[in-house]
């Protein structure tokens, strides 16, 4: 009889439990998403980097598995938020302890175990499809990657299964230790205490100059080295926790003082926030620091990405050359858009071992050559080559252009003779066909496959014939770490918002209460929608604020270290594109916590 009257409650708020289902379910499927690269060893080892891959992934599934846990935390306070009243009812009808507790662990276990199964079945599809746009987008071969991964799946079954079994107890010991009429008036009583104003003072300063502290670490990245991240981590973690433990109630107790707080209901509002003050400056304490990895994940990630190119035509102007090109390769040169072409004649003299080309072609077309005029920065100038140049072997020019013909004959002599002269060698013409792809990621597709028809044709594998190839090696090194670091971002940036989200939630039975009651006294609508958004906005917001801040002075580990150029530019980039997505989930929340709290009738006034 109990269980069909909780099943009843569950059917009467299931919009609640659908609520609680989806966010349970994308977060089984992000772990998921992620235990299918970490947890296959041919996968991550398959890279020039791939032990260093190793460790990353082992350090990402740890602290991935710290946010999943803090995650359930908070979803499952959001549903006994919703049972608190329920159960404290079926106390008071007599129901006993022992019975209300197989019933928790019961429905806990449940919930989490069907949407476990949901999720990683979901998380099967999203992680197929996400593998393939990012393989794509970063022009990356994922070999043996698969979506359905069988360890992954019993390491998320295992991790939720024990996450959830934990949560039922301890719900179940909390129920038997509380009496029914604390359950009743559950979320009713503040937890705020008014801080003194010189530890709040002490806290803000200790804050910030743990923070300064830890920002000079990464700064100073070339003389501390492996401390500098130490160091960091450290500090940055204390300072982040003591600003936000003092600055926050120095805000809200300013604003309350003043003349914003008769406006509206705004008073109302900041009460909301000092009512639930210090588990908030926990939780925005981890959203800022896990928005700061987040973050700095995609924009070193894209940071690799950007790089790879500007490095390979640092080495070389044209992307690929070709010598005597067959009909499918340059079916292959025509789908390239957004390219340039030059075509030089050469006769080869296979006894004397020189290779000739004409003058008149050579000065009318001057061959193009790169070099790097500052290598950290990845700054490079491309010139025209003179004639004058091909005389001196150990010029750039001349190494250029030997780099660039056909395996056989790179170690042949250069000439460069008249047209006359060239028309005397008894030797076959061949044509040097040369191409520059100006968007050598765009066109990788058509590079890579006449890359592997020249393979075949000179039966060489390391193939160094243009810039292409040393842009298929740089992919090979940095392919790995792109691809970590924008999967880590979009997997952290899900499950920072979610928890955000779900500790907003988890207040909504209470919350509820008071809405309805400013409902009941004619308070408009449009009044209630401003002050649930100006509350969830500052909410978003400060977290991502300083989040922000963290990174922009993070990147300086990176600047330093000579690993990234146009580090703040890719910081802008990356910064705008991240904050749309956490804005998605911004808007969600409102329109989740609306839902919940505002009332459905309008009472008129």
């Amino acid at each position: 009889m109990l269980f069909k009257i909780s099943l009843s409650g569950v059917k009467a708020r299931w919009k609640d439990y659908l609520v609680l289902f989806s966010g349970m379910m994308i977060t089984t499927a992000i772990f998921y998403m992620f235990e299918a690269i970490s947890t296959n060893d041919k996968f991550t080892t398959n890279s020039p980097v791939g032990q260093n891959a190793k460790v990353v992934f082992i350090f990402g599934s740890i602290l991935l598995a710290i946010i999943t846990l803090v995650y359930v935390f908070y979803a499952n306070n959001f549903l006994m938020s919703m049972r608190k009243h329920d159960y404290g009812l079926f106390m008071m009808l007599g129901a006993k302890s022992g019975v209300i507790s197989k019933l928790i662990i019961l429905e806990t276990i449940v919930i989490g175990l069907v949407s476990t199964l949901v999720g990683i079945v979901f998380g099967i599809g999203v992680t197929q499809i996400l593998s393939d746009f990012l393989g794509n987008a970063l022009h990356i071969s994922l070999t043996n990657f698969s979506a359905f991964y069988m360890p992954a799946v019993w390491t998320t079954i295992i991790m939720f299964l024990v996450l959830f079994v934990i949560a039922g107890f301890l719900n179940a010991r909390t129920f038997v230790k509380t009496s029914a009429l604390q359950l009743l008036r559950s979320g009713q009583q503040s937890d705020w205490k008014q801080p003194k104003t010189s530890h709040l003072m002490i806290q803000a300063i200790l804050g910030i100059v743990l923070l300064a502290g830890g920002y000079y670490a990464l700064y100073d990245i070339m003389r501390l080295k492996i401390m500098a991240i130490a160091i960091g981590l450290v500090t940055i973690v204390l300072g982040t926790y003591f600003v936000f433990n003092s600055f926050f109630v120095m805000l809200l107790e300013w604003l309350q003082r003043s003349k914003m707080s008769s406006k509206g209901l705004n008073s109302f509002t900041l009460a909301q926030l000092k009512f639930r003050i210090r588990d908030y400056t926990k939780i925005l304490s981890v959203v800022s620091l896990l928005f700061a990895l987040a973050l700095g994940a995609i924009t070193v990630g894209v940071g690799f990405q950007n790089m790879v190119p500007k490095l390979a035509e640092g080495n070389g102007y044209y992307s690929v050359a070709l010598t005597n090109p067959t009909a499918k390769q340059g079916s292959l040169i025509g789908q390239i858009k957004g390219k340039s072409t030059v075509t030089y004649q050469q006769k080869v003299d296979s006894q004397t071992k020189h290779v000739y080309y004409r003058a008149d072609q050579l000065k009318q077309q001057p061959m193009k050559y790169a070099h790097f005029t500052n290598q950290a920065q990845l700054k490079s100038k491309v010139s025209n080559a003179s004639l004058k140049d091909f005389k001196d072997v150990n010029s750039d020019p001349y190494q250029a252009l030997s780099s660039l013909q056909a395996p056989t004959i790179q170690s042949y002599k250069i000439q460069v003779v008249s047209a006359q002269t060239f028309s005397q060698i008894n030797a076959k013409t061949n044509a040097l066909f040369l191409v520059r792809a100006h968007d050598m990621d765009a066109a990788s597709p058509q590079l890579t496959k006449i890359t592997e028809l020249q393979q075949k044709q000179y039966h060489v594998k390391d193939l160094q014939m243009g810039s292409f190839t040393m842009y298929q090696l740089l992919k090979g090194v940095f392919g790995s770490l792109e691809f970590m670091g924008i999967f880590l971002g979009i997997a952290f940036l899900a499950m920072l918002a979610s928890c955000l989200m779900f500790k907003i939630l988890s207040g909504t039975a209470s919350d509820k209460i008071r809405f309805d009651m400013l409902n009941k006294i004619g308070t408009r609508r449009s009044v209630l929608s401003h002050s649930i958004l100006a509350q969830i906005l500052g909410l978003f917001a400060l977290p991502a604020v300083l989040g922000i801040i963290d990174v922009a002075f993070g990147l300086q580990m990176f600047v330093q270290g000579h690993l990234l150029t146009s580090a703040y530019q890719t910081f802008g980039i990356t910064t705008i594109g991240f904050v749309i997505l956490y804005l998605i989930y911004f808007v969600v929340t409102v329109l989740i916590y609306s839902k919940i709290v505002v009332p459905k009738t309008k009472v008129e006034r």
